[in-house]
Parts: C-alpha cells; sequence; structure tokens
C-alpha cells in the first residue's frame, strides 16, 4: 500500500497541469493524514489504557506492549509528516510566491558577495565555475534525484534521516551557487580559465 501510493501520487503530479502546485498539494496532504492518524492513535493508546479488563495487574506494561506493537508505525507517521512538510516548502520555495523570490534573491545575491571576495582574493573556479553556472539547473535535478534515491533505499528511515538528507541538499546548493556565482564573475570580468594539462600553453 505505501508503494502503491507513492505511485499515485506521483502520477498525478505528473499529469498535472501546474506539477508544483499539486506536488506541494500532495506533500502537505500526505503530511495532515498521516498527523490525523498519528491523533487517532493517541486517543486510541488512552482508550485502551482505560479499558484495561480488571486481571491485567500492570498497566506500564499493557502501555508497553501497545508502543511495541506500533512504535515503527509510529516513526513512519512521524517521518511521512516531516517529509511532507519539507517538501511542499521546497515546492514553494521554487516558486513565484513573493516570500520565494526574496529567499533566492537574498541566496543569489549571498552566493555574489562570496564570489566577489574570493575574486579579490585571487581565488577562481576558471571552467568548472563556468561550465557550473551553464549547467546549475540540470546539477540541481541531479542532486534532488540523488537524494531521493537514497531516501528511497535507506533501510527504515526516521525524521533525523530526513532533517539529515535537507541538510546535505542545502550545502551541497549552497556550494553549487557559489561555484556558479564565481564562474559568472569570471566570465564577465574576462579571467581568463587555467589551461588544461597537456594543452601547451
Amino acid at each position: 500500500m505505501p508503494v502503491l501510493t507513492v505511485i499515485l501520487g506521483a502520477a498525478g503530479v505528473l499529469l498535472a497541469h501546474r506539477r508544483r502546485r499539486a506536488l506541494a498539494k500532495t506533500a502537505l496532504g500526505a503530511a495532515i493524514a498521516c498527523l490525523i492518524v498519528a491523533i487517532v492513535l493517541v486517543v486510541a493508546r488512552r482508550y485502551y489504557l482505560d479499558h484495561l479488563p480488571p486481571q491485567v495487574q500492570s498497566e506500564a506494561a499493557a502501555a508497553a506492549i501497545f508502543d511495541h506493537l506500533l512504535h515503527f508505525l509510529r516513526v513512519t507517521l512521524r517521518t511521512v509528516i516531516v517529509l511532507g512538510v519539507v517538501v511542499a516548502l521546497g515546492a514553494y520555495l521554487v516558486g513565484p510566491g513573493r516570500m520565494a523570490r526574496g529567499v533566492r534573491a537574498a541566496s543569489e545575491r549571498t552566493a555574489d558577495s562570496a564570489a566577489r571576495w574570493a575574486d579579490t582574493h585571487d581565488v577562481h573556479t576558471g571552467r568548472v565555475g563556468t561550465w557550473t553556472a551553464d549547467h546549475r539547473r540540470w546539477l540541481t535535478i541531479g542532486i534532488l534525484l540523488v537524494l531521493a534515491l537514497l531516501f528511497a533505499l535507506w533501510n527504515h528511515p526516521t525524521v533525523l534521516t530526513v532533517l539529515l538528507l535537507v541538510l546535505v541538499l542545502l550545502v551541497v546548493l549552497a556550494l553549487i551557487a557559489l561555484v556558479a556565482a564565481t564562474g559568472r564573475r569570471t566570465r564577465t570580468a574576462g579571467h581568463p580559465a587555467p589551461a588544461e594539462p597537456g594543452s601547451g600553453r
């Protein structure tokens, strides 16, 4: 059922007219659905403990059995909630919203400032920077696909797994933005790219 749900959700996003908005709604819908199930489990646990038969002498033992049986389900619910919120937030940040444009503009200004600092200290990325600037979109898509595949193959992912992958994504995107900014500055300023080994220059 989880695999079928993911496949249906992905098909719905791919067939949608506005895929970014569909992705955000699907992610939020999954997060809200899991939140409702998590709340139901809390209520069910309380109901279960309040209606134990008289033969049960230890409420703590009954609670431990309940928690043990539903441990992986609760971990999965928390993971999907956090993942859904992260995906929805990412879909929003790449969109045309005012706040999204402001965040992207601030990150670009920061990368440009770092590139200017590197230029004044004679630090250049050469062909790597210009190539990164030209292929930045495909590099971003590539890292997203790699991290998505890593998450899919992760054995028993948790909230910590999601946060770790998000941190890795942010670091890699920041590096790509910095290298691309230095590449744009190199191209604009006309700095010569370093010669490749064996070129004779």
